[in-house]
């Protein structure tokens, strides 16, 4: 088997840079074909592995960081746990004839190339003067940065760099966490959580011949005058916006997350998104305890006073993503929290998590220059219409904001080490006239701050402490406080249901719309290019990523392999051109209004997104005349750019500004003079007479405002198992399944992707829809794998899997999964000399049987016995062909291993001489299926009168009474890893190399005579360090 292998799983579960799959084994370091001063290329099965390592430890940021090699970009590459080495994966020969590699960023270009200022200030001072100045925005009387009637306190806590399991890592993070409480304010306070997001843990140099290390950090060594390095103190970032909230009465809590900062680039699959909400769990958790007074090094004075059933999450950059996540992580506990909003800041979304039932706030710098692409926007877009919920969305675009100044430890002259301006990623000489640091419309640090903080207060005001005041804020109003200063703050809603009427969200195919005159019109998805080709046409094919929010999505080979081809923002694209004459009509989109939306008359205005499409000029612009027709035939029209900005092409004229992004104008009903509001027939988009188009979303219309009715969702979950599949000699198949925490109660579909490398063509990638009707649990799609009939130095080889974009019936639970390749031709080593294989891991069975445990028996005879008895485990219910392990409990002992040849086994050993008298079980785990079967049984003491058990008559005996400690079955879980793997043939277990099974007694030549008994019952034990003859390199 020859297999592009990019990745190590033990080392380095993420898959970071062509982003599909990882070798579960490697064996010795393969020849170099060609190297420079710090980089190396090597070949490896399938392509050829790219190593660049780097001076001093790469910075912690929310982008990737990428290769390029000559010029031309690699993908985005895995990083090291010390930060020195970035390792990207690919099957272009051309990497051969590399004069240079050097290490970028997702998105920001070629690091090696000149940025010069005439690149950005030349093209954009073309357009600079042609802007439209912004609709001036109302300011509230009110301002949620002043501060209130309380003192503020700190109760802050520390309980160590190493406190908590991070979940997924195998590691262990800090519990520290700011706390900041209104002095003398009575009862239990409304809870706002901050999550800062990823950035430099630990900086400084390492002590001198140390070895790296992520985390923790290096402390000072007063023996040696070493200084230590600065644990950064990134929580520390949003005081100014805690202070102002606990002044007014709420209760603050900023959690530290250093730890998952300097692992998840190397250990997880979900860029940290379940690390981080666990913490967030694991902190309000803590926060529980302490309101009760049961705490451990927490404050006394929290005792009583933290409302837990009135949460709020904020959470910048990856935080963002965390946050999200965790209000879906938060349902599947036994006492849930009470978080009723979320205010992602800079938001990652790599996962396309939908969220039900929570208000919403994504803020959006357009001068982001880490996620340059505002992939927050998609958090509104994939939510809004996804649940049967009620709850306001809003997206907080906030203009000449880049993506650090909200937070002070990531600002220049604010914190003394690992600060910066992330725009120069984008835009290195800072000359941009848009979003270069000198820009007129570019917010100082301060500014930012304070507009941060008046968004960040003004929203848990409003969502944990009913203060709707601050509403206009938040509802499409674009109403902003004085505090936000000169910022340009455009907000687009969706409003709760219960607040609106949806006419059409042009996001399915309709033949009801038409169009007249010089136009055409087309449902669209995404854009392009996507890794599997969308359904729809794309609705932008002229920009990069970056430039379209609503629609882009960072593609293999240089994407981050989440979700990349799962569709985005369905829309209506209306293009137009110039009439042929003058009497001939302009393009016109019509829409019928349903009947139970026609009275116009009940509402307050008439609402839909919108963006000019790609074709439409830099600095330019478009119109749209919005027409109501009544019943009688009666109309009223208005202009839509009287009543918003959203028709004018966002600034920028390079990638990433420039940008497509639907915004929301909202025309008041009472704007609309001489039609009969009373019964509207239709509404009509004219264009202009000139070549352009729209992209248009969410025709509504709306009520007055509120921020709905949050709930706690009680939906099923959606995972994605771990499937193992043996590779196979030509075309197969493997099947995914998706699986339900329990049965669908309403129809529900979620997005299912399988990333596979085209280049490598073992696994290609898939994307599929996936329904499920009330009752079902479980769906499963196949994806095609080619194997072959060659040996390869892995062992094993894995690819991604993940479920997303879950709607109506169903959240997201463990999300991420993988597909993985066991090399069934044998393992060599880059010299050709044999290694060894993992264990067999059969043929795969019913995917939903299998990931629901399905049927199978374990029973042990007798089931009961003195310590030395021999017994037999004999189980069912395996796959034909899988290596089966077995363990005796309490205190694990590995028994060793069989093969199975038809899915029964048989397994004779005796009770360790060492057990404890009582009830202990015997396990026998799949290594392919995970299944793990479980048997009860009963250690006697040999002092005690004992009267034997006849396994034939008594009605507890194995086989007849599924719940007598004789018998089990499958216990419905497995790691999958498939238990613990001890090879048959080495007859050792977890305390014993010697040759000898641990306290069992049996030999390692016993292993013959067993063998020669169970193959007559058609179970086959096998010595699988299994030894490929040498290949051949030619």
């Amino acid at each position: 088997m020859a297999i592009a292998t990019a990745f190590f799983i033990a080392a380095t579960p993420a898959f970071a840079s062509v982003p599909a799959f990882a070798a579960g084994v490697t064996q010795d370091v393969a020849p170099v074909a060609i190297s420079g001063d710090d980089w190396t290329i090597t070949e490896v099965p399938g392509g050829y592995e790219v190593t660049k390592t780097l001076a001093e430890p790469i910075e912690i940021r929310s982008d990737y960081p990428t290769l390029w090699a000559d010029g031309v970009e690699l993908g985005m590459a895995t990083t090291s746990l010390d930060g020195l080495t970035l390792t990207v994966t690919t099957a272009d020969d051309s990497v051969l004839t590399a004069t240079s590699v050097s290490q970028g960023w997702s998105g920001s270009g070629d690091p090696a190339a000149d940025d010069s200022a005439a690149d950005r200030s030349g093209a954009a001072s073309r357009q600079v003067g042609s802007l439209a100045a912004p609709t001036v925005a109302p300011v509230l009387d009110a301002d949620p940065t002043a501060s209130g009637p309380y003192a503020v306190e700190r109760d802050d806590y520390d309980l160590g760099d190493e406190a908590v399991e991070l979940r997924d890592f195998n590691r262990k993070g800090e519990i520290r966490a700011a706390v900041f409480m209104p002095v003398g304010a009575t009862g239990e306070r409304p809870v706002v959580v901050f999550l800062h997001g990823r950035h430099t843990s630990c900086a400084g140099a390492i002590p001198q011949g140390a070895v790296a290390r992520a985390w923790p950090c290096y402390p000072a060594d007063p023996a040696t005058g070493y200084a230590g390095q600065v644990d950064v103190e990134s929580y520390l970032g949003y005081n100014d916006a805690a202070t102002m909230l606990a002044s007014q009465g709420y209760a603050v809590v900023s959690i530290s997350a250093n730890a998952i900062n300097a692992l998840d680039g190397s250990l997880a699959d979900d860029t940290g998104a379940a690390a981080r909400a666990q913490l967030v769990m694991d902190h309000l958790s803590l926060l529980r305890q302490a309101n009760a007074g049961t705490a451990a090094g927490l404050s006394a004075s929290l005792t009583g006073r933290l409302d837990l059933d009135n949460v709020g999450l904020m959470g910048h950059s990856r935080g963002g993503e965390g946050v999200m996540r965790a209000a879906l992580l938060n349902a599947e506990q036994g006492e849930p929290f009470g978080i009723t909003s979320v205010l992602p800041l800079a938001p990652t979304d790599y996962t396309r998590m939908t969220v039900p039932g929570v208000t919403t706030a994504v803020v959006l710098p357009y001068c982001d220059g880490d996620v340059e692409d505002q992939m927050g926007q998609k958090y509104i877009n994939d939510s809004r219409h996804a649940y049967d919920d009620d709850v306001l969305r809003s997206s907080v675009l906030i203009m000449g904001t880049n993506h650090n100044y909200f937070n002070t430890a990531w600002t220049p002259g604010k914190y003394p080490v690992a600060t910066s301006d992330d725009w120069s990623a984008m835009d290195r000489n800072q000359t941009d006239p848009t979003c270069g640091a000198s820009a007129p419309s570019r917010l100082n640090a301060d500014e930012q701050y304070a507009a941060g903080n008046a968004y960040i207060s003004g929203f848990f005001r409003l969502t944990l402490g009913d203060e709707q005041q601050f509403l206009p804020m938040f509802d499409g109003s674009d109403a902003k406080p004085e505090s936000a200063g000169r910022a340009d703050v455009r907000v687009s809603a969706t409003l709760p249901a219960s607040n609106r009427v949806d006419i059409t969200n042009f996001d399915t195919t309709d033949t009801t719309v038409q169009v007249v005159g010089a136009g055409t019109y087309a449902t669209c998805e995404s854009m392009s290019p996507l890794e599997v080709p969308a359904t729809l046409p794309y609705c932008v094919t002229k920009l990069g990523f970056a430039q379209a929010p609503d629609y882009g999505f960072l593609s293999a080979p240089y994407g981050n392999g989440r979700a990349t081809s799962v569709p985005s923002t369905p829309s209506m694209h209306f293009t137009y051109t110039a009439p042929a004459s003058n009497t001939a009509a302009a393009g016109e989109l019509r829409v019928v209004v349903p009947s139970d939306a026609a009275d116009f008359s009940a509402h307050e205005s008439l609402s839909f997104r919108v963006s000019p499409d790609d074709s439409v000029a830099i600095a330019g612009s478009t119109e749209l005349t919005v027409t109501i027709v009544d019943g009688s035939g009666g109309s009223a029209s208005v202009t839509a750019s009287q009543f918003g900005d959203a028709l004018t092409v966002l600034p920028g004229s390079t990638d990433p500004l420039r940008k497509v992004l639907l915004q929301q104008i909202a025309i008041p009903v009472e704007s609309f003079v001489g039609a009969d509001l009373t019964d509207i027939r239709q509404v009509r988009f004219t264009a202009p007479r000139e070549v352009g188009g729209v992209l248009l979303s969410d025709l509504t219309l709306q009520d007055a405002a509120t921020v709905g009715t949050p709930e706690l969702s009680t939906r099923p979950v959606a995972s994605m198992p771990d499937v193992k599949v043996e590779e196979g000699a030509g075309v197969g198949s493997v099947d995914l399944p998706v699986v339900l925490s329990r049965a669908a109660e309403e129809a529900s579909s979620v997005y299912v992707s399988a990333i596979g490398v085209r280049a490598a063509n073992q696994v290609l990638p898939t994307m599929q829809k996936v329904d499920f009707a009330p009752g079902e649990q479980c769906k499963v799609i196949s994806v095609p794998v080619q194997g072959d009939s060659i040996a390869s130095r892995s062992a094993t080889t894995s690819f991604i899997t993940n479920v997303t974009n879950t709607q109506q019936g169903v959240t997201i639970g463990d999300s991420f999964g993988k597909i993985i390749v066991r090399e069934d031709d044998g393992v060599v080593t880059p010299a050709g000399l044999p290694a060894d294989s993992v264990p067999p891991v059969g043929t795969q069975g019913d995917a939903c049987a299998e990931a629901l445990s399905g049927t199978g028996t374990l029973t042990v005879t007798p089931a009961s016995a003195v310590p030395g008895t021999p017994v037999v485990v004999t189980g069912a219910g395996f796959r034909a062909g899988e290596a089966v392990d077995f363990v005796f409990h309490s205190e694990p002992v590995a028994l060793g291993q069989l093969v199975s040849a038809d899915g029964t086994v048989s397994f004779e050993t005796v009770v360790p001489a060492d057990a404890e008298f009582g009830t202990h079980e015997y396990t026998a785990t799949g290594y392919g299926s995970a299944r793990t079967l479980a048997a009860a049984f009963e250690v006697l003491d040999p002092d005690a009168p004992v009267t034997p058990t006849d396994p034939g008559t008594d009605p507890g005996t194995p086989g007849t009474d599924p719940g007598t400690p004789g018998s089990g079955s499958g216990s419905g879980s497995g790691d999958g890893d498939g238990g613990t793997s001890v090879p048959a043939g080495s007859g050792s277990s977890r305390d014993a190399a010697s040759g000898n099974l641990a306290a069992t007694g049996l030999q390692v030549t016993g292993w013959a005579l067993a063998a020669s008994v169970l193959l007559a019952g058609g179970i086959l034990f096998v010595m699988y360090r299994r030894r490929a003859q040498a290949v051949s390199r030619d």
